[in-house]
């Protein structure tokens, strides 16, 4: 019986150090504010964070006095820091993040390269703390440093298609007039001897020249009569 006793003594004084033991975590925990749905939250008020790291882009640090900047929240919509000018060994020290918005705070940090022609983002991030502390963050680009677009090639412009010349209607060629044929002209012939016309010659000669004998005495009488 003794020894239940004791046993059931020593049960009840473990139970009584439990149950005063967690009474005071409770009010540890009532008293410094701590519980589930507390939101943990840097010191206020905040602070800027520094970072300090190499930039490697695909491999090689880019050419020096690169650009580089941080975001939270875009850099067109939220905060953009002021633009770090990288060495020759793509190195950077002492970036300052230091947006004036306390919202921000615990938000992620997003780096860029920027030039002329655009900007590229790194493949790390890191939130924002507040704390006014330095961190060591190097930076690793995938994708190239923006380049101008390329010129397009100018379209030639087509030239005109030249207007074909009608092709002159050909004059039709006049027919030669024919030559006339000259006409013979006719030769006189002398008679033949032996030829019948010259045998009658001497007979038409003599015929003709009684006949103007005949008319001429004809003609001389008939004068003399009219004078007697």
């Amino acid at each position: 019986m003794t020894f239940l006793k004791f046993e059931v003594c020593v049960v009840r004084r473990f139970q009584a150090f439990v149950f005063f033991t967690a009474g005071l975590l409770l009010v540890a925990f009532a008293i410094l504010g701590v519980g589930p749905n507390q939101v943990e939250r840097p010191p206020q008020p905040f602070f800027q964070d520094f970072f300090s790291g190499t930039v490697l882009v695909q491999g090689s640090p880019p050419p020096e006095g690169t650009l580089l900047v941080a975001c939270i929240d875009g850099c067109d919509t939220g905060f953009e820091s002021v633009p770090y000018a990288l060495k020759a060994d793509g190195t950077f020290a002492q970036l300052e993040v230091n947006p004036d918005d306390e919202t921000l705070v615990g938000r992620p940090i997003t780096f860029y390269l920027v030039n002329e022609f655009g900007r590229t983002r790194a493949v790390e991030t890191r939130p924002y703390i507040g704390v006014f502390n330095f961190y060591v963050q190097d930076l690793t680009f995938v994708e190239p440093m923006p380049v101008p677009p390329p010129t397009p090639t100018p379209t030639p412009t087509p030239r005109p298609t030249p207007t074909l010349k009608p092709i002159p209607t050909l004059k039709p060629i006049p027919t030669p007039r024919p030559t006339p044929t000259p006409r013979p002209t006719p030769t006189a012939s002398l008679p033949i001897a032996g030829d019948p016309a010259l045998a009658r010659l001497p007979k038409i000669a003599l015929m003709a020249g009684a006949a103007a004998v005949v008319l001429g005495a004809g003609l001389l009488f008939a004068s003399r009569r009219q004078e007697a």
